[in-house]
């Protein structure tokens, strides 16, 4: 049933949802994560880069303040991934946090790529 399904509520999933621009959708189930690596500020744009390993497929997220997506994923809470268009997501002074708030991760793009493939 629907309503059974968790909603963006912190409870746990057992699948990491990625979604790109062009509308391709993944579901990658957290139990073959194998390792994630997040290099912070990297590039001419000092943008973020978050590679997460699957036994499937390999996951390069690129985009501005990821490691609130890397502690939600050590969490298991974050389980959506949206890729923006730059113009919707005011990259990267735009997004300030306000006090001891950060900003919000900003994904610039996602790269996705089958293991083997």
């Amino acid at each position: 049933m629907a309503s059974d399904l968790p909603r963006e509520t912190g409870e746990p999933l057992a699948f990491l949802r990625i979604e790109q621009k062009r509308g391709k959708l993944y579901l990658l189930p957290y139990s073959s994560l194998i390792s994630a690596e997040l290099t912070p500020e990297g590039g001419d744009d000092k943008s973020d880069k978050l590679e997460l390993k699957f036994a499937s497929h390999n996951v390069i997220v690129t985009g501005f303040h990821l490691k609130e997506l890397l502690d939600g994923l050590q969490k298991t809470i974050r389980h959506v991934i949206r890729e923006t268009s730059s113009a919707k997501s005011g990259f990267p002074d735009q997004q300030q946090g306000s006090g001891n708030i950060p900003p919000p991760p900003s994904v610039k793009s996602i790269s996705v790529k089958e293991v083997g493939g």
